[in-house]
């Protein structure tokens, strides 16, 4: 009878203990732990604090006792079997905390701890998470508050007084309708806020003012970049050989790199190519979500801020990127997130979420406490309704219109749901007030204030590369990237040897005589001048380079002269070796000076031209990314080029304002000319 009520109530949880999974059958995510206790035969526990002290935690002693929660088909965190576990009133609101996230972890049961605490005693459990938390990064901020600055110089408050706390082990969501200032709260914890942004409040992290250096914490940006022809091994070597220091061998950035795929679930598209290729598909959004968060894991961070995770997500996709945010949480990373809405599965993974609106913090807290705070606010959560929903729909003030919508359609009843009538705005007051003097508010600060006393160890940064190790990095990859990119080179050697065959018979077998120079020069000019524009059409694939440089930049991975140089030089095999074929069918086709010093010379010319035509390329896609745009302006600067270069008219011919001075002096086309 007892495994019967226990399988009923397991049914609608993300992830269930081991017993109850031995009922209903493994999760289809992870593995089983090796053993659960259930939490209702937890009657006199002896708590430990971090270091083994039983005096600690004395007071703030677990209860279990039966009390299935009114109102709402969600699943509390902290239930296990329908069963809520409740703290005692007596001791700090820290123990208290310390106590209710025990318990929230005892309940999901997850293997993902990778240290065997759940083979431990109940005690030493608690004493196991204890120095999780104190090893970890436990971030609180105090009346927070951030001004965006405007070009007119007013300024606007996008995030009012918020306090709140985020402890090792456990997924704070940072929730609210668009334009609530999520991405902004987010950006300030981080520290990466624009210029234009003013913070004021408190920030500490261990209990010290809060100071966060590259490799100590993880920034996960909406969207990602990534080269399309690296496989998801590649693309994560790649950026650990960009990062991690030169301590660090090659053999240990393989092993982490395959410790990180296994940690986001990535080991089965560990050989598949990133993007859509010739001889692949490419990763699916999910997996690609997945991918931009473990190369921020390669640092191994204690501290990960994610921005929109499920962003685009569908509920499958979505559901697995939130069980691999998890499982870091589970093995003592301090996971913050922000999202809009998500399905009740992905919701209830979530320990603590903060509720804004317009600025204004209307909750903080455990899931179970923001849904007796609607109801308690006169907005309570129907039965069937997923929280998330119910909370938009309460906050947004873009339901005003689709309430205004179902008042002329008649489609409410009269009588039902009367906060439904009521505007977003004055609901959002309702519920800031509420919150404000609530019991569950004055915790919060008092917890704030006792973690931001509690001093903990000084994140330390693993270093970072040097600069000839990233720049061999850059230059390798980008190599790899134009060798398998087809459209990068080797279509254009294709054309570029067709193009030659053709000028080689047109000017096939030229004499010798002083009345040939000029035929000669114009066979010269011509092949430069063609070779030049079809260079363009490598433009499209040059564009996908600086996306991806731009993202690295942004998110710190690399420098602009890094990215210069890397390319130059990965470039130049394959510029050498379409100068050196195109140049020897040409060459010898027109019957050109058969020596080695003229021949040597001809191919450094086009060598040279072609190089310089890369670099033109390269600063035009820095500043026109849109390939359509981009390869308007490369035409129209090589038709210039081509006209001032000395061929139809000398130079000395040509109008000193603009064309001689500086255009002909800028062409390139003009030295090869003279050069011939």
């Amino acid at each position: 009878m007892e495994e019967e009520l226990i399988a009923e109530n397991s049914a609608s949880l993300p992830f269930w203990p081991r017993r109850q999974r031995k009922l209903l059958g493994p999760s289809p995510l992870r593995p089983s732990p090796p053993e659960f206790v259930d939490l209702r035969r937890i009657e006199d526990t002896e708590l430990l604090d971090n270091k083994g002290d039983p005096a600690a935690f004395t007071s703030g002693m677990i209860t279990a006792e039966t009390s299935p929660y009114n109102g709402s088909s969600l699943v509390s965190p902290i239930n296990v079997a329908d069963t809520s576990v409740h703290v005692r009133d007596q001791g700090t609101s820290l123990e208290k905390e310390f106590a209710r996230t025990y318990a929230r972890a005892m309940a999901v049961a997850d293997d993902s701890y990778g240290n065997g605490s759940f083979q431990l005693s109940p005690s030493q459990r608690i004493s196991s998470f204890g120095r999780k938390i104190d090893h970890g990064a436990t971030l609180v901020w105090r009346y927070l508050t951030v001004k965006i600055e405007g070009r007119n110089g007013a300024s606007q408050k996008v995030i009012q007084s918020s306090t709140g706390y985020a402890l090792p082990s456990t997924v704070t969501a940072i929730m609210g309708p668009p334009y609530s200032g999520k991405s902004s709260l987010l950006r300030s914890l981080a520290g990466v806020l624009p210029p234009n942004a003013k913070v004021y409040g408190e920030v500490h992290l261990n209990g010290r003012p809060r100071k966060l250096n590259d490799g100590t914490y993880a920034y996960v940006r909406k969207g990602g970049e990534f080269t399309e022809t690296l496989t998801v091994r590649e693309t994560l070597f790649y950026s650990a050989a960009m990062r991690l220091p030169v301590t660090v061998s090659c053999t240990e950035k393989i092993s982490l790199v395959n410790d990180i795929l296994a940690d986001m679930e990535l080991e089965n598209f560990a050989t598949m190519l990133v993007g859509v290729c010739f001889c692949g598909s490419g990763l699916a959004a999910g997996e690609r979500r997945r991918l931009s968060i473990a190369i921020e894991l390669l640092t191994r961070p204690r501290l990960i801020f994610v921005e929109e995770p499920m962003l685009q997500l569908d509920n499958v996709s979505g559901f697995l990127v939130m069980g691999s945010l998890k499982k870091l949480a589970s093995n003592g990373c301090t996971v913050i997130l922000t999202t809009q809405q998500t399905s009740t599965d992905i919701f209830n993974l979530f320990d603590k979420i903060c509720l804004l609106a317009r600025g204004r913090t209307l909750f903080f807290g455990e899931i179970s406490a923001c849904l007796e705070h609607f109801a308690s606010s006169g907005l309570p959560c129907p039965r069937f309704q997923n929280p998330s929903d119910h909370f938009l729909q309460a906050i947004d003030r873009d339901f005003d219109r689709v309430i205004s919508f179902k008042l002329m359609r008649q489609d409410l009843e009269q009588g039902a749901f009367l906060w439904n009538n009521l505007q977003t705005s004055v609901m959002v007051r309702t519920l800031e007030t509420t919150y404000q003097a609530s019991s569950e508010a004055a915790t919060v600060e008092d917890l704030v204030i006792q973690l931001s006393e509690r001093k903990g160890p000084i994140l330390e940064a693993p270093g970072r590369a040097t600069f000839l190790a990233q720049l061999a990095a850059v230059t390798w990859r980008s190599f790899l990237n134009m060798s398998r990119d087809f459209r990068f080179y080797w279509l254009r050697l294709i054309l570029y040897i067709l193009l030659m065959c053709c000028i080689g018979t047109v000017y096939y077998k030229l004499e010798e005589s002083p009345s040939s120079i000029h035929v000669r020069a114009s066979a010269t000019f011509l092949s430069v001048s063609s070779l030049s524009l079809m260079a363009i059409g490598g433009f499209p694939s040059l564009v996908r380079e600086v996306e991806v440089y731009y993202w690295e930049r942004n998110i710190g991975h690399t420098k602009p002269e890094l990215f210069v140089l890397g390319n130059m030089l990965s470039s130049m095999p394959f510029l050498l070796l379409i100068s050196s074929v195109c140049s020897t069918i040409g060459y010898f086709l027109m019957g050109f000076h058969p020596t080695l010093s003229m021949f040597t010379y001809y191919v450094l010319t086009i060598f040279v031209c072609l190089t310089l035509v890369e670099g033109l390329l390269m600063l035009i896609s820095s500043i026109i990314t849109t390939v359509f745009e981009g390869i308007v302006v490369a035409i129209s600067i090589e038709v210039m080029f081509i006209l001032v270069g000395g061929y139809f008219r000398q130079v000395a011919d040509l109008p000193q304002p603009i064309w001689r001075y500086p255009a002909s002096y800028i062409a390139y086309q003009t030295y090869a000319v003279q050069a011939t």
